[in-house]
């Protein structure tokens, strides 16, 4: 098969971009052609021509080159540590806005523009069944189990169903693309993170350059020159993986993604570029099986999910309600942001997507408006204390640097929550991927306490999410770790490395852990670990998230029903809006004319209804009091007439209303 990964869930999914069909189709006839990673092709191939300078976020080649694996301080192969396990957390890469009109806003003309306005993706899916027999498609088993049959054919996905012409596909980015799909730079950039693991953990013999870090023997979480179980630890320890199993497949591998399309090709993107030629390896009769973990989107937890835990929205409300919070949003910084986008940009109010606006034009080489076209990266992230809360340019109007000082309010505008009160919002939403995070971890660094349930843990645990996964997760971590002024930038990644270590008196665990972020050691911004320390004991890790690595146990339950602040501030001003845009007030009068009207027929119909329940009534009663005046003459003529008479002759009546079938009899 072609170089490639595949999804098995309850379908197959093969993700690769166009060029591969046709490497595909080759294969599949007996064929194996190798392609170097230079091969991926496309109409992006000029990217990032267009600026100058390009934000961080972007994560432009040359961005993406200074976040390989940084190597171990000391000595190499002097036997102090050894690689055990890798939890890798990433952001997808770049993608086409994740919303469409009417609720994505960005500028005047963004979406009349056909350069802003059209998206058009050359990145394809593809979909496989399984094997049409079982003479044709080899059987895949696990423990004695028939689980799937290897695919026979391809069928490509495409989002033209709703053409009517060249120009009119019918889809919500008037294109070939999805909302939120991964672009070509997003592929490569996954690319880049996968040959980022392997230069630093996979050694190869001679074919490991000598300037990766993979060099290093304490790094080598795969060694291909060494067979075997533990491959030189030691024998007390935990097993990890299964040295039986390819090194792709579980336990070895373990690969979990939500249920979007950019997190789950992010994912089998970067495997590619780190087994690669593993997957290509295997005989033209097999095919190389990652398997993959996910769920329904709404119910997953791979970002805070309100629906789940619905005290996160208190938290947040919290946050947003903060004398802190006020003091930023008040400052005269953001007051001037504000202006510009009234005075210059005419917006009415600040988008809540106007960083996705910007990110997703200048990181496509898409035209900014004039106003916006000042990128140069000397403003760098606003810490927003209190001596930057004075805008630099005064009262003069002169507006400069304004797309960074736009994208800085909405980076701090937007993460404020997960920084606020020591992260109390970003630990509450974050504990459950904690908590799966450690259920590979803590196996290894405390098995007496934590025995693996019979899988044992797996070398490297792999999590594909967003901007919002990683950012709340680097929340929780303290601090220092993060200050919520910069955003996760596309294929931004978190690594925890677990270590063994050989000096127990500097390690009491016996382990050690080292925090990575896009190929910056974070390790000793931690709270309890050494000031310039690279390695710290895996207990400092464990203490810092068990608190709140829960899952069912988390407390959830909202304690407030009070209106979000800001809701009526916002339903007040769609009211001004309303009454003060063309046609406003008469559009204001004809509602409040229907509304009478509703409300007039509404009141004829329920009086007209009892009028009628009243005449029922009436007439039931008429009848009832003229059989009760006939029972009482004739009672009185009979000379039995007495009191009871009255009670006699209305139980009768309802006797009859009831089915009863004996006659009354007066005595």
């Amino acid at each position: 098969m072609s170089n490639h990964t595949i999804q098995y869930t309850n379908r197959r999914m093969v993700l690769l971009p166009p060029i591969l069909m046709l490497a595909f189709a080759g294969a599949a006839s007996g064929a194996r052609p190798m392609f170097p990673f230079s091969s991926v092709q496309g109409r992006e191939d000029n990217a990032y021509t267009k600026y100058e300078h390009y934000p961080p976020y972007c994560s432009t080649p040359d961005e993406m080159a200074k976040r390989a694996v940084p190597p171990l301080q000391g000595k190499s192969s002097d036997g102090s540590s050894q690689l055990v396990h890798v939890t890798a957390l990433i952001r997808h890469g770049a993608r086409t806005p994740f919303s469409a009109a009417p609720d994505y806003q960005c500028w005047d003309g963004y979406w009349d523009d056909e350069e802003t306005g059209i998206w058009n993706c050359d990145l394809k899916t593809y979909v496989s069944p399984p094997a049409a027999t079982k003479e044709k498609g080899k059987q895949v088993v696990d423990n004695g189990g028939l689980l799937e049959e290897e695919p026979d054919f391809l069928f490509e996905k495409r989002y033209d169903a709703l053409r009517t012409s060249a120009e009119a596909t019918g889809n919500l980015l008037n294109g070939t693309c999805q909302l939120g799909q991964l672009i070509m730079r997003g592929y490569n950039q996954e690319l880049q993170n996968g040959q980022h693991l392997r230069q630093a953990y996979f050694y190869d013999g001679d074919k490991t350059q000598e300037e990766h870090a993979a060099n290093d023997a304490r790094l080598r979480l795969w060694d291909v020159t060494k067979t075997g179980g533990q491959q030189g630890r030691r024998a007390s320890t935990p097993a990890i993986g299964d040295p039986t199993k390819a090194i792709y497949q579980e336990p070895n591998l373990r690969y979990r993604a939500d249920d979007e399309q950019r997190t789950l090709m992010s994912g089998q993107v970067l495997l590619r570029g780190l087994f690669e030629q593993e997957l290509l390896s295997v005989p033209d009769d097999e095919t190389s099986v990652i398997r993959l973990h996910t769920a329904d989107y709404e119910m997953d937890v791979l970002g805070i999910n309100k629906y789940l835990c619905p005290r996160t929205v208190d938290l947040k409300n919290e946050a947003y309600a903060s004398d802190e919070y006020k003091q930023f949003s008040e400052s005269a910084e953001v007051a001037k942001v504000k202006a510009f986008l009234t005075d210059v940009m005419e917006l009415d109010e600040i988008p809540y997507s106007i960083l996705d606006c910007l990110m997703t034009s200048i990181c496509t080489d898409r035209t900014l408006p004039d106003a916006l076209n000042d990128y140069d990266g000397s403003v760098g992230p606003t810490p927003w204390g209190d001596e930057s809360l004075i805008a630099s340019d005064g009262d003069s109007g002169d507006y400069t640097n304004m797309f960074e000082r736009i994208a800085n309010y909405a980076i701090k505008n937007f993460t404020f929550p997960y920084k606020f009160n020591d992260g109390a919002y970003a630990k509450l939403g974050m504990g459950p991927l904690w908590t799966e995070m450690m259920t590979n971890i803590l196996p290894i660094v405390d098995s007496a306490n934590h025995p693996s349930s019979g899988t044992p843990p797996p070398k490297l645990a792999l999590f594909s999410g967003h901007d919002t996964t990683l950012m709340p997760i680097l929340a929780t971590l303290g601090d220092k770790v993060w200050d919520g002024t910069e955003w996760a930038p596309y294929a931004s990644m978190i690594q925890i490395e677990i270590h063994e270590m050989a000096d127990g008196s500097a390690y009491p665990s016996g382990y050690a852990f080292r925090l990575i972020y896009n190929g910056q050691v974070l390790t000793s911004k931690m709270d309890g670990c050494a000031n310039g320390a690279e390695l710290c004991d895996s207990q400092v890790l464990a203490k810092q998230v068990a608190p709140f690595a829960k899952y069912m146990e988390r407390d959830c339950a909202s304690t407030t029903t009070e209106v979000p602040p800001g809701l009526v501030a916002e339903m007040e001003t769609a009211a001004e809006n309303l009454i003060t845009a063309p046609g406003g007030v008469w559009v204001v009068v004809l509602v409040v004319i229907l509304s009478m009207a509703l409300g007039g027929v509404l009141v004829f119909l329920f009086m007209k209804r009892r009028m009628r329940r009243t005449f029922a009534y009436q007439q039931r009663l008429s009848s009832t009091i003229g059989d009760l005046s006939m029972r009482v003459i004739e009672d009185d003529e009979n000379g039995v007439g007495s009191p009871g008479g009255i009670d006699s002759a209305v139980a009768a009546r309802a006797n009859g209303r009831y089915g009863a079938t004996h006659e009354h009899t007066m005595i």
